[in-house]
């Protein structure tokens, strides 16, 4: 009675868990991951000054494997990376992974050869391909509903961040120089993440209950209502679901495959719209538009742009909602992009602000919806039972996508024209917002555990088992069951749920005694 009454006091009047400082900062721990692939992206600002320098010779084949090396690394890297993360845990993996990072970039930054140029650069795209497949389900996994909105677009923030940080140091300094100060963040972000603990969710998947347990203990501090937590964690765990193979077998089920299929598909039409090399050739851009502005410059304002603009989706994500945002911007990305092919395949003269008031418009709509929004629903939209393996397949298909434009973009541009490339950008943003419109849900202010039934069929009926089903199920898996034996010791959040499982028992054992003695007496009376 008294652990009840304590539970009770510690839960807030208005019945929602006070944003803790342990959160805060862990949130900030691995969203600070993407800063990498911020910096990764904006780097290719360097190239022009790269091909200028006389240690190296660069040709445009090597800028387009240099641009593109990053997500060559990431159809490779990123199903191991799912496999990995599920085997060893996703917070673990961040670990080791971060570490190294610094060393990476100096070996970039002072190699004399030309080959270690391209291993450093391998080197970190391997790492980004891990924090593409591993942050943003582990960021949904550790923070509550009511703020994920805001805690899912902080890692792109941060990888606005870098990117705008890239622009300026290539803007600045030699490219050596650039590519040496870029290494500087990393060692005390790799010390931050040791402060993070384990996704409960992987540990109830592994059967650890005891430390999922005092994971969302540190999470939640002491005003936080953890057996209800972890209860709800418990909830959407399968009895299968802690291997690779397990969770393969889940994506058979259609409810678990759809959102992924869907996530994909987003992601894919979003590379197809020319995100790449919008930003990876932002300098090539507007020289090839013709642009009467130092393209450096430009490409700093491009920065900029998209940091201002993914504050204010950070901002209003959960209060405006995923789905309007996203279905607005992939329109106005569109319409941008159209109107700047239109001008360029058109040769309209006596106007060369238009590319680049358009590429700012694009710019701005993509750092609002298009760029964080999918990734907030590759955490929350993935289905628990599939989430590794689904991530790790939509990264897979979004790094070959990406590879595949990067690679080919400055040829087909010297083929096509860039007004007509434009055009066809423009073509895969409108369809991104058809799908979304149609097809994907709204998730503002809804719980992972609620998520899991958006795209069940409304014709299945779920059926209560009974504590006996119950029991045995839970003792095949592995996990402690409601019912313990005298052996057992339980813990205070065990004697709680047992408590209560106890109370509800006895008063529905009176309920159905209160109702036989009363059947009798009128059979009596008869």
């Amino acid at each position: 009675m008294e652990s009840q009454s304590e539970d009770r006091k510690q839960e807030p009047a208005n019945g929602k868990t006070p944003l803790t400082a342990r959160q805060v900062v862990c949130l900030a721990a691995v969203s600070g991951t993407n800063f990498l692939n911020g910096m990764m992206s904006g780097w290719t600002a360097v190239l022009p000054k790269l091909q200028e320098d006389t240690r190296f010779t660069v040709t445009e084949d090597d800028v387009s494997w240099l641009v593109s090396l990053t997500f060559i690394m990431g159809f490779v890297i990123s199903p191991l990376a799912g496999s990995v993360a599920e085997h060893i845990g996703p917070r673990r993996l961040l670990v080791i992974t971060m570490f190294p990072v610094a060393g990476f970039w100096l070996l970039q930054a002072f190699s004399p050869y030309l080959w270690l140029l391209y291993l450093g650069r391998a080197l970190l795209a391997s790492t980004a391909a891990v924090m593409y497949t591993v942050v943003q389900p582990l960021v949904a996994e550790l923070c509550p509903p009511r703020i994920r909105g805001l805690a899912s677009v902080l890692p792109e923030l941060f990888s606005c961040v870098g990117l705008l940080a890239s622009y300026l140091l290539a803007s600045l300094l030699s490219w050596d120089m650039a590519t040496a100060v870029a290494a500087a963040p990393f060692l005390p972000l790799s010390l931050m993440i040791l402060l993070v603990p384990e996704s409960p969710y992987w540990l109830v998947r592994k059967k650890k209950i005891d430390a999922a347990e005092r994971s969302l203990r540190l999470l939640l501090g002491r005003d936080g209502n953890v057996a209800e937590d972890l209860q709800a964690i418990r909830s959407t765990t399968t009895l299968k679901q802690s291997e690779v193979k397990d969770q393969a077998r889940e994506l058979r089920k259609a409810h678990n495959a759809i959102p992924v299929v869907l996530m994909l598909s987003v992601f894919v039409l979003r590379e197809l719209g020319g995100k790449g090399p919008v930003f990876n050739y932002t300098v090539y851009v507007f020289r090839r538009a013709g642009a009467q502005f130092d393209a450096f410059y430009c490409t700093v304002f491009v920065g900029v742009a998209r940091l201002a603009s993914t504050c204010v989706s950070a901002c209003t994500l959960d209060l405006v909602g995923r789905k309007p945002l996203l279905v607005a911007t992939s329109v106005i990305c569109a319409v941008s992009e159209g109107v700047a092919g239109a001008f360029l395949f058109l040769e309209v003269e006596g106007a060369p602000w238009v590319p680049l008031a358009s590429v700012i418009v694009f710019v701005i709509s993509y750092g609002i919806g298009l760029g964080p929004i999918p990734w907030v629903y590759l955490g929350e939209l993935l289905p628990t039972p599939v989430r590794s393996i689904g991530a790790s397949m939509i990264t897979f298909g979004y790094s070959l996508t990406y590879f595949a434009i990067n690679f080919v973009f400055l040829k087909v541009i010297s083929s096509l024209g860039l007004g007509l490339t434009l055009l066809v950008f423009g073509t895969s943003n409108l369809v991104i917002g058809l799908l979304v419109l149609f097809f994907v849900p709204e998730t503002k202010g809804r719980t992972l555990q609620d998520m899991e039934t958006a795209f069940q069929s409304k014709k299945v009926v779920h059926v209560q088992s009974s504590p006996l089903d119950q029991d045995r199920a839970w003792s095949e898996s592995g996990l402690p069951s409601k019912s313990r034996t005298k052996r057992d010791t339980p813990t205070p959040l065990g004697r709680q749920n047992e408590a209560a499982d106890a109370s509800s028992s006895t008063g529905r054992r009176e309920e159905d005694e209160g109702k036989s003695e009363d059947s009798q007496t009128s059979q009596v009376k008869a």
